[in-house]
């Protein structure tokens, strides 16, 4: 896989979930254990569809109370070490995490 920027949601070994853009191919990411993530969120808690790290993946927050999600403000960078996941996000996904951001 060629290295390209792409907004993934990613999972860490203390279960906590983040989101961002990662540039590392996955072959990268599983030989390090770790992968930078450009405006780094951390997902406290979210509301979707059907539930699942990979629904959040495709259509990201999203029903009646998507809003109420708690997903933190973007950091410029950040280490993400332990990780287990990776997932690639739709554009679907990537919208409405941005939603979230504008509804506060």
């Amino acid at each position: 896989m060629a290295t390209t920027r792409r907004y993934c949601v990613i999972g860490n070994e203390g279960y906590g979930l983040y989101c961002g853009y990662v540039s590392a191919t996955y072959e990268e990411i599983a030989k390090a254990g770790a992968v930078s993530v450009e405006e780094c969120r951390h997902i406290r808690y979210w509301y979707g569809g059907t539930g699942g790290i990979t629904s959040l993946a495709a259509w990201g927050p999203c029903g009646k109370r998507a809003v109420e999600s708690r997903i933190g403000a973007p950091c410029p960078s950040s280490l993400i070490m332990q990780v287990r996941a990776v997932h690639e996000c739709t554009p679907e996904a990537m919208s409405s995490f941005a939603l979230i951001v504008a509804s506060r």
